[in-house]
C-alpha cells in the first residue's frame, strides 16, 4: 500500500473512532444519555459493589446501569410532563440526614470514591426524589383495603415478630469526658436520673431524648449488650456509641414475641401499598419501553 493511501486509511479510521466516541451512550426518544453520565453512574455502582465485596462483571454491570438510566430517562420525562418536581431544599434535607447518620467525613469520602462533586450528588438526589414521587402516583393510600391488610397478617407464611425493646431515656454527649463527668456527678449526688438529665438538656450540655420504645440493636454492639442487661428502673453508662457517648435509663422492657395485628397494621399497609405502586409502575415502564425509540451505541 502506498504511503498516501495508508495515511488516508489511518485518517478515516481515526475519524470513525472519534465519531463513535462522540456518540451518546444511548438516546431515548431523541434525548441523549451521554457517555459521561453513564461513566459517572457506573463508577458510583462499582464503588457500592466493592464496598459490599460483590464480584463485578464489567460488561454486565455497564449494560445493567445503562438500562436503568434508560428507564430513569423515560420516568423523569413523564414526571416532568405531569409537573412532578423536587427542589434544592428537598435534596439538601436528604443530604443533611445522610451526613447526620454517617458523619460529614464519611460522606465526603464516599463522594470522592464515587467521583462525585456535591453539586452532582445534589442533582442525583433531586432525580431520586422525583422518581420516588412519580412511582407514588401509581397507587393511592386508599387502594389498600382493611381486608387486604388483615388477610396478609393472617396468611403470612411467617409470623410477624416484634423484637426485644426497651422504653428508655437517652442522654447523648459529644465527648467521653463530658459523659464520664456527668455519670460521676450523678453517682456522687444520688440525684434523680430524670431530673438530672432534663437539667443537662436545659443547660445545653447534652442531647436528651425522653422515654420512647427502641431496639437496643439500634446502637453499637457493646452498648446494645449493656442495655439488654439493665433492669427496669435502672440506669447505666457512659456507653460508647457509633459517634457519641450515652447515659441511659430503662423504664420498661418488652420481650420478643409475636406482634398483634394493631401493632403491625400500619407497617403491612405501607408494604402492600409499595407493592401495588411498584407493580403498576413496572407495567407502565414495560409499555413505555415498547412504545419508545431507544438507540444504544455501546459496542
Amino acid at each position: 500500500m502506498k504511503v498516501g493511501n495508508l495515511a488516508t486509511v489511518v485518517l478515516v479510521a481515526g475519524m470513525l473512532l472519534v465519531s463513535a466516541c462522540s456518540k451518546p451512550a444511548a438516546t431515548v426518544n431523541g434525548k441523549k444519555i451521554s457517555r459521561e453520565t453513564l461513566e459517572m453512574h457506573l463508577k458510583e455502582r462499582i464503588a457500592e459493589h466493592r464496598g459490599q465485596n460483590v464480584t463485578i462483571d464489567d460488561k454486565k454491570l455497564r449494560d445493567s446501569v445503562l438500562q436503568e438510566l434508560i428507564s430513569e430517562r423515560m420516568s423523569l420525562d413523564e414526571a416532568s410532563a405531569r409537573g412532578i418536581t423536587a427542589s434544592d431544599a428537598d435534596a439538601d434535607k436528604e443530604i443533611d440526614a445522610i451526613k447526620k447518620r454517617f458523619g460529614d467525613e464519611t460522606f465526603q469520602k464516599s463522594l470522592k470514591e464515587k467521583g462525585l462533586t456535591l453539586d452532582a450528588f445534589r442533582k442525583r438526589m433531586k432525580e431520586k426524589i422525583v422518581l420516588g414521587r412519580f412511582v407514588d402516583t401509581f397507587a393511592k393510600d386508599s387502594d389498600v383495603t382493611e381486608a387486604e391488610i388483615l388477610d396478609h397478617y393472617k396468611n403470612s407464611p411467617k409470623p410477624f415478630l416484634k423484637p426485644f425493646r426497651v422504653n428508655m431515656k437517652i442522654v447523648e454527649f459529644q465527648t467521653e469526658e463530658a459523659a464520664q463527668s456527668a455519670a460521676e456527678e450523678l453517682k456522687r449526688t444520688t440525684a434523680d436520673f430524670d431530673r438530672y438529665a432534663d437539667q443537662l438538656g436545659k443547660d445545653n450540655k447534652a442531647n436528651v431524648t425522653d422515654y420512647g420504645w427502641v431496639s437496643p440493636e439500634f446502637f453499637s454492639p457493646s452498648m446494645a449488650a449493656a442495655i439488654k442487661g439493665l433492669k427496669e428502673g435502672k440506669y447505666g453508662g457512659p456507653y460508647k456509641g457509633q459517634k457519641s457517648f450515652y447515659l441511659v435509663r430503662v423504664k420498661e422492657r418488652e420481650p420478643e414475641g409475636i406482634a398483634k395485628y394493631d401493632e403491625v397494621k400500619e407497617m403491612i399497609r405501607r408494604m402492600l401499598l409499595q407493592q401495588k405502586r411498584t407493580e403498576a409502575y413496572l407495567k407502565w415502564l414495560e409499555q413505555k419501553r415498547a412504545a419508545s425509540k431507544i438507540v444504544i451505541n455501546l459496542s
